[in-house]
């Protein structure tokens, strides 16, 4: 008879630290970066989007695209590495972000003929995050939409209620980190146009004249203004039209070419971002037929006139 002997192996438990260490410390390659803008000279807008870019330009994906953070305020756990930064505020209307996939091509356009909303950029070019530590940076937002008032006075029509406008050469889109327009955004200027509605009002009577006169201001803003040099570039126009109590309409035609030649040439190419332009616009009405002319304009403490080249 034969018997059978049961073995047993023990094997001892083989422990592996290294992995052990990896799951419980897989954060251990990261850092914290917050961004803190610098928006002494702006009201702080209410959302803002984040976007973070490799060092060639390329977007981090699923990094800081939350298009609701805080303007105010936002950090982020980033593995350690150098970055760039491209920021904007995200509650701006009547316009939309592109090309965000690079830092170079991402723009803000135009979605209509409507006036944008004011919009920012902020950026830091060199984001390092350190090694579980934090770092924080504190940028400089700018605004990417330029303004303009207009002035208006409207003279040899009774009752004058409503002024419409519509003026060519605007910038359909910007650069989010310079500011500045693409070649296909300068080509497309001329076609662009912005829009505004105003309602008149009765001026108060000047002694020695019984004659009515109604005015309005219109606030104007837009990503920015193509030079037409003198109209040799394209023809720049205002396009106006007035409406009286009884719903009868007048239009003009009011040529922009030499007075935004000049504002923009003594700007160095561009409408200013930190100034307000202002130009009067003389409208009247006889014998049926509506005229409009640039009588001026002014910024700050200084002025112009139309043809002229110096304040």
């Amino acid at each position: 008879m034969k018997i059978k002997t049961l073995g047993w192996l023990i094997i001892p438990a083989i422990a592996f630290p290294s992995c052990t260490e990896k799951a419980l410390d897989y954060r251990s390659d990261e850092g914290t970066v917050t961004i803190a803008p610098e928006w002494s000279d702006f009201a702080c807008p209410s959302s803002a989007c984040y976007r973070f870019y490799t060092t060639d330009g390329k977007a981090v994906a699923g990094d800081g695209a939350d298009v609701a953070a805080s303007a105010g305020q936002f950090s982020i756990t980033l593995p350690v590495g150098g970055y760039r930064l491209l920021a904007y505020n995200t509650d701006a209307r009547g316009v939309a972000f592109t090309g965000l996939e690079n830092r170079h091509s991402a723009e803000i356009r135009l979605t209509s003929d409507v006036q944008p909303g004011n919009v920012y950029s902020w950026n830091v070019d060199d984001v390092n995050i350190p090694l579980r530590g934090t770092v924080q940076y504190t940028p400089v937002p700018r605004r990417l939409v330029k303004q303009m008032v207009l002035h208006f006075q409207v003279t040899g029509m009774e009752e004058a209620k409503v002024l419409n406008g519509k003026m060519n050469g605007v910038y359909p889109a910007l650069f989010l980190l310079s500011g500045e327009p693409s070649a296909e955004s300068v080509a497309a200027a001329p076609d662009t146009r912005t829009e505004f509605t105003v309602t008149l009002t009765r001026a108060k009577a000047q002694a020695g004249n019984t004659d009515p006169a109604y005015r309005a201001s219109a606030d104007i803003r837009l990503l920015g203004l193509l030079c037409p040099d003198g109209g040799t570039s394209y023809d720049c126009r205002l396009q106006l039209q007035v409406r009286n109590s009884v719903g009868e309409a007048y239009s003009a035609s009011v040529d922009m070419n030499e007075t935004l030649t000049d504002i923009i040439n003594l700007y160095a190419g561009e409408l200013p971002a930190d100034e307000t332009i202002e130009v009067n616009i003389g409208v009247d009405l006889m014998n049926t037929v509506l005229t409009a002319v640039v009588k001026g304009w002014t910024e700050g403490s200084g002025e112009g006139w139309v043809g002229a080249r110096k304040r």
